[in-house]
């Protein structure tokens, strides 16, 4: 059976291409899922794939259903060789990585692969500490409890790296942070990132979710 995880956040973030996006999946044949919290337990048999737009859904997903093939809709994308990616023609895009996908090497080289063939021209960021755990707020807490309870080893290893701040040191934080960015637009592929984004980046600078340039 095939799933696609939408994501309660995605959606709510932008919900317009979370619509779009949800009537592809479900057009190449995917069983499109409400909340992976409670929706989770619909995956069970090693034949499962399970395609995600969420980093957190992906990790709740993959340690409650460890036989599914759990991917993300950049990988997923990347496979078709006859999707109808837009042209961008040749804009630089500034492209943030998300901390929770650090390990993730397939998601990564899906979400430059389908820039490129967007047309986009992706500008790297050198590749700091700083850069490289960028998760928005998320790693500045709180963390959702119910986490810890749908899946216990991630969610601890990622609380290791957590470090508790107020709103305003985080806003403050975001602000400087969003400063080295040089394009006008910057994309991602995380609901944090995105919203830290959106916090941080100065007038004449926008945040842009990966999933919006291959929906537009």
């Amino acid at each position: 059976m095939n799933y696609y995880f939408p994501s309660c956040n995605f959606t709510k973030l932008r919900t317009e291409t979370s619509e779009k996006v949800k009537g592809f999946m479900a057009s190449a044949g995917f069983r499109v899922v409400g909340c992976c919290r409670p929706g989770h337990k619909a995956v069970s048999g090693w034949n499962d794939t399970v395609v995600t737009v969420c980093e957190t859904c992906s990790i709740i997903i993959g340690e409650n259903c460890p036989a599914a093939k759990v991917i993300s809709l950049y990988e997923f994308i990347d496979s078709l060789p006859d999707f109808p990616f837009p042209d961008y023609r040749r804009e630089r895009v500034t492209l943030q990585d998300c901390y929770r996908a650090k390990a993730k090497e397939a998601e990564r080289a899906a979400v430059r692969s389908v820039l490129r063939k967007m047309n986009v021209e992706i500008v790297e960021l050198p590749g700091t500490e700083e850069e490289v755990n960028f998760d928005g707020s998320f790693l500045f807490g709180p963390m959702r409890h119910d986490n810890f309870t749908l899946a216990p080893r991630r969610f601890a290893e990622i609380k290791k790296d957590m470090q508790p701040r107020s709103p305003e040191e985080i806003r403050a934080w975001l602000q400087k942070y969003c400063q080295r960015f040089t394009t006008e637009r910057v994309a991602c592929y995380c609901n944090s990132c995105l919203t830290g984004l959106e916090q941080g980046l100065p007038e004449g600078k926008r945040a842009v979710h990966v999933a919006e340039l291959l929906f537009p």
